[in-house]
């Protein structure tokens, strides 16, 4: 753990220990969030770590036996290997701006300003940095790849926001067999490059993305508490179809009361910054036109309609690491630059338990390199 503060107008900012930075940065961001819930959290990956996954026993239970020892089942094994990635975000505020943003975290907070102590205003400016590095873990954590550019077809090389490491869709195109990764041609009533329909019957879009990673789960997802990971134009196209049930069930809770909706009884989590990160970054970053950077998205004529996209899984299938300990902040003014500068950097990576544990939409096909 590194803590740096340096300049002359140093002393101006509050003191940064390992509690605070683990209490206001690193925690909301491996557990907060309504979708980390539904991770598996190991906080002290020190380095590339080989994860044992044991499947459900069975077929051991036969007739008494009067002999020896006779096992008639295997045990199901799979292992799978997190590689953390070490990130790091930078930031700059100009000190009237450093300013105004702490005052107005400060008023939110209702805060005496004639009590305002050391700790109050730490937080606050905690929670602004924390913030940041939040926005980005979420959309890298899901959205980042590591594959290559195939010139004249439809993915280009992710670039610097989004090629540190696999995120999760990453980590489906290169783990889940074919049968359990639909495309828009899969799908009835789906169109890449079209936008979802809001049809209130059995032809609605949502419906058949929903319905159709549902009927592709394997027997070991469907045993498992599910959970569906959304786009925020699936929801609004399920929401939709609801509307048309005349509320009844979940249309019911989901439309008047504010319930999180579900399907065949399976919590529906959305997740609208999907959304806004590929229509504002699915053509190429670098210059170019002839594909999507982010995985999935497919060629750029068509990438920015293609914000559909979505994840059937279980609790606890994709497992999140990180190292509490090795977490860094640092903050200095810059005299130069006649700024304050911040600095926090963390280990980050992801992988998925067994490969029968997820099912992955996307409207077009996942690259794996």
């Amino acid at each position: 753990m590194a803590i740096a503060q340096g300049g002359s107008a140093a002393s101006q900012l509050p003191a940064v220990d390992q509690y605070d930075v683990n209490k206001y940065i690193i925690s909301p961001l491996f557990m907060g969030g309504d979708y980390m819930n539904y991770m598996d959290i190991m906080p002290n990956i020190k380095g590339q770590t080989k994860i044992d996954h044991f499947g459900k026993l069975d077929k051991s239970t036969l007739d008494f036996n009067d002999g020896e020892f006779a096992s008639s089942a295997s045990t199901p094994f799979s292992a799978v290997t997190i590689s953390p990635k070490r990130m790091e975000m930078e930031h700059e505020f100009r000190a009237n701006s450093l300013f105004g943003r702490i005052k107005g975290q400060l008023m939110r907070a209702n805060t005496d300003f004639d009590n305002i102590d050391g700790s109050v205003v730490k937080k606050a400016l905690l929670e602004i940095i924390g913030n940041a590095a939040k926005a980005d873990f979420n959309r890298q954590l899901w959205l980042n790849s590591t594959h290559t550019a195939n010139a004249g077809s439809d993915h280009l090389a992710p670039g610097v926001h989004y090629g540190s490491y696999d995120g999760i869709f990453a980590l489906c195109g290169k783990t889940l067999d074919a049968a359990q990764q639909l495309i828009a041609t899969d799908i009835a009533n789906v169109t890449s490059g079209s936008a979802l329909n809001q049809a209130t019957g059995s032809t609605n879009s949502a419906l058949n993305i929903l319905d159709g990673l549902y009927a592709a789960a394997t027997p070991e997802l469907r045993e498992s508490q599910m959970v569906f990971f959304v786009s925020g134009d699936i929801a609004d196209s399920y929401a939709a179809y609801l509307a048309g049930t005349g509320y009844a069930a979940a249309g019911f809770g989901a439309l008047v009361s504010g319930a999180p909706m579900t399907y065949k009884g399976v919590p529906v989590v959305v997740r609208r910054d999907w959304d806004k990160y590929i229509v504002a970054d699915s053509s190429d970053g670098d210059g170019g036109s002839d594909g999507s950077v982010i995985n999935g998205a497919g060629h750029a004529s068509t990438s920015k309609s293609n914000t559909h996209r979505a994840v059937l899984t279980a609790q606890n299938a994709f497992i999140v690491g990180t190292d509490f300990s090795e977490t860094q902040v640092e903050q200095w003014y810059s005299l130069d630059a006649k700024a304050y500068r911040f600095r926090v950097s963390y280990m980050v990576g992801a992988a998925l338990a067994d490969k029968s544990l997820a099912v992955v939409y996307t409207p077009a096909a996942l690259r794996t390199s």
